[in-house]
């Protein structure tokens, strides 16, 4: 099943990998633009932006009228990785095998592409043409709340504050929720709000980015626990409930998921196939 997800991810990817060149391009004689691009062309899975398609070809079939939005998210995504990485934050030497960003260019340039991915995300949504001004504001809104003090931020700043020995349950799962699943959550109600489909729907699917959000970070958390990859000043499901609690509870979310999707009526079994995808990660 996950098969299904696999190859729209390998297929929206290639035309998000063309459309941001053609977005930055605006921008090559900047001093700015080869931050940029190294930053962006580090070899990220285009998740957030394939959720984003993937939500809207539920409910209608020309998902690719919603692709400066996905862009907009994926610039989003990359200025946080940028500024996470910077030594009064994670201190991270290198991001997906490759030195971080800050390593080659210096923290100063480091924090103006963060910046400057951050001001283009809402540059490209504020241009959008494919849809009424109404459902664009609310897109907007949308990806702002996800992105801000209610969402990535104000886990993040949770995150920075809060030590593993410090951490209980609850601003655990607060943390997590915030810091990551607010905007794959954010990805995939976009989606569905720009399909044009009724409230109903897009309440069911705002449910669904909940649960497979904060699954997606726990799993990632895993991942890392069992490389031995974690940063121990960092809280993580793995380290405050253990390996295999950890597994349970986003199996638990997992299946929460599917239950979901099944009291909705979708095009195709696209975000089905993405939660079989994760939970390919517990075997």
């Amino acid at each position: 099943m996950k098969e299904i997800f696999l190859s729209f991810l390998k297929e929206k990817s290639e035309i998000i990998e063309k459309e941001i060149d053609n977005i930055l391009n605006e921008y090559k004689t900047s001093p700015i633009y080869p931050a940029l691009t190294y930053s962006i062309k580090s070899g990220g899975k285009r998740l957030r932006p394939t959720l984003l398609l993937a939500s809207y070809s539920s409910f209608k079939e020309d998902e690719d009228k919603a692709l400066n939005f996905a862009i907009a998210i994926e610039f989003i995504h990359t200025y946080s990785l940028i500024h996470d990485d910077l030594p009064p934050i994670d201190n991270a030497e290198t991001r997906r095998g490759k030195p971080s960003l800050h390593k080659v260019f210096g923290e100063d340039i480091a924090i103006l592409a963060g910046d400057a991915f951050l001001t283009l995300a809402f540059e490209i949504m504020s241009r959008e043409r494919n849809f009424k001004e109404e459902l664009v504001l609310k897109s907007i809104y949308e990806i702002s709340n996800a992105s801000g003090i209610n969402g990535m931020v104000g886990g993040q700043v949770m995150d920075v504050m809060t030590s593993p020995d410090e951490a209980n349950e609850e601003l655990l799962y607060y943390i997590h929720s915030k810091k990551t699943g607010s905007l794959i959550k954010a990805s995939l109600k976009v989606g569905a709000l720009l399909s044009g489909t009724q409230e109903d729907n897009i309440k069911i699917i705002e449910e669904f980015g909940e649960k497979v959000g904060l699954s997606y970070q726990i799993l990632d958390d895993i991942e890392d626990a069992k490389k031995e990859s974690e940063d121990e000043n960092r809280v993580t499901f793995p380290k405050y409930f253990g390996l295999e609690k950890s597994k349970e509870i986003a199996k638990t979310y997992l299946d929460e998921s599917l239950k979901i999707l099944e009291s909705i009526n979708l095009r195709n079994d696209i975000l089905k196939s993405f939660v079989f995808y994760l939970k390919s990660w517990l075997s």
